[in-house]
């Protein structure tokens, strides 16, 4: 049986489902960011906005150094 993805919308990374929250107010009944995600985003100053902005070039890192 395969486990189930979600990619995660601050980091764009794919995540079992059990790595995100529930919330009842969306499709899939799960949370839009990875439990890693959103303990950072609560941990620190950064807004959600900031954190898509960093993953983003730490993506591009990645990918040009490669």
């Amino acid at each position: 049986m395969a486990t189930k993805t979600k990619v995660c919308n601050v980091t764009g990374m794919k995540f079992p489902v059990t790595e995100f929250y529930e919330n009842k107010n969306t499709p899939d009944g799960l949370h839009p960011y990875s439990k890693y995600a959103d303990n950072y985003r609560r941990t620190t100053d950064f807004s959600t906005k900031e954190l898509r902005r960093a993953f983003a070039k730490y993506r591009n890192l990645l990918t040009t150094n490669k």
